[in-house]
């Protein structure tokens, strides 16, 4: 029996007892260990969506209707600033912003290129800017972010229509994503913490490594984060990753992260600063990548001392309040910089548009990240493992 006929196999039997056993049941069956160890595998393709769908879930409470008329106030003002060739086009949404504009067109068009299915003229082009339209009418006070339309590809991919915006919008919503589409620094700050806690504590010498070189967690995290992987990774790979995120929630984001620099740290430890990031922000395709590297996820529990995630990254909340914060405003560009006192600076631009449609333009300073993250991490009194090295 070939390998290719037993995963076969194997998808068929998991696609079996996913629609008679856990589906049907899915309040009471979702959280079952015989859910939990086949969700670990990987999701069927044919029940992905649905499974996704129902982990997302629906606290917003958006229905049909809700879209339809989203959806219409997005038209409407696309049929007024159509193109000349009559055909709508996202950018409308926004007034004549070029630099906005010209930012969500070129985001679309670089949406999961190898399928040719999102770029224009391709048969998800307009659906695709059907749902960005309607969900920056529907959160005007988000707006549009870069790598939001990757993610909403993703679920295109896998769910019908009105299921896309559901998802999408409750998706975003998670406090998680949320802080890093609005760039809310103090968040972000807390969750770049919190992953160094757990860094130094998984991958000590890797950890060492970066803190001398200057490879701050913004410099790879962000992307990774705001495009939930799909930047980094293989599409085949990032679904898995997706599949346990929504089994999981934020933490798996995390552990993920640890599991690529686990699986990569006997390269990143002879790597300086810019070959650190040209490598992590496309990783190689290697052969057997999905298995080798969730293995690695595997092997990296997300325990430090006897605290998880949650509690660690709700200490480093705690602590974030005392980093210092400067904000320069001017009529169409926010910058918001953290200064530290350390080592190299690394700026990251990321573009946001909100319902004034001005182009926000957010860059984090790292003059170091390393210097208030081990501070903070002098404080855990609990975790015995933080203040020295392995």
């Amino acid at each position: 029996m070939t390998q290719r006929f037993r995963q076969e196999v194997e998808i068929s039997n998991a696609t079996l007892v996913w629609n008679q056993h856990i589906l049907p049941h899915w309040d009471a069956m979702y959280v079952s260990r015989r859910a939990r160890d086949l969700w670990w595998g990987g999701l069927p393709p044919s029940v992905r969506g649905r499974v996704w769908s129902l982990a997302i879930a629906n606290e917003l409470n958006i229905t049909a209707e809700l879209y339809e008329i989203f959806l219409s106030r997005a038209k409407e003002k696309w049929t007024n600033l159509s193109d000349t060739d009559g055909k709508y086009n996202l950018s409308a949404c926004f007034p004549a912003d070029g630099d906005s504009l010209e930012i969500i067109t070129r985001d679309i068009s670089g949406v999961l290129p190898s399928l040719g299915v999102f770029q224009k003229g391709g048969p998800y082009h307009d659906l695709l800017q059907s749902i960005l339209g309607a969900y920056i009418c529907y959160r005007p006070d988000v707006g549009y972010v870069q790598g939001m339309s990757s993610v909403a590809a993703m679920l295109i991919l896998n769910m019908d229509e009105v299921d896309v915006f559901i998802s999408f919008s409750n998706l975003i919503n998670r406090r998680c994503q949320l802080a890093f589409y609005r760039g809310q620094h103090h968040l972000m700050l807390r969750y770049f913490g919190a992953f160094q806690v757990f860094l130094q504590e998984s991958l000590p010498r890797l950890f060492l490594h970066f803190q001398s070189s200057g490879v701050t967690p913004d410099l790879y995290l962000l992307d990774w984060i705001l495009s939930l992987y799909l930047k980094p990774l293989p599409l085949e790979v990032a679904c898995r990753v997706w599949d346990l995120f929504f089994r999981d929630g934020e933490e798996f984001l995390f552990r993920t992260a640890l599991g690529i620099l686990k699986l990569h740290q006997d390269v990143l430890l002879h790597m300086d600063l810019i070959s650190t990031a040209q490598f992590l922000s496309r990783l190689p395709d290697e052969e057997l990548l999905s298995d080798r590297l969730f293995s690695c996820i595997s092997a990296t529990p997300m325990l430090s001392g006897n605290r998880n995630w949650s509690q660690v990254s709700q200490h480093m909340h705690a602590h974030t309040h005392t980093h210092t914060h400067t904000h320069t405003h001017t009529p169409h560009t926010h910058t918001h910089t953290h200064t530290h006192t350390h080592t190299q600076t690394h700026t990251h631009t990321h573009t946001y548009v909100n319902k004034q449609t001005c182009r926000h333009t957010h860059t984090l300073v790292s003059l170091s990240w390393w210097g208030p993250v081990i501070d903070i991490m002098h404080s855990l009194a609990p975790y015995p493992n933080l203040n020295h090295h392995h």
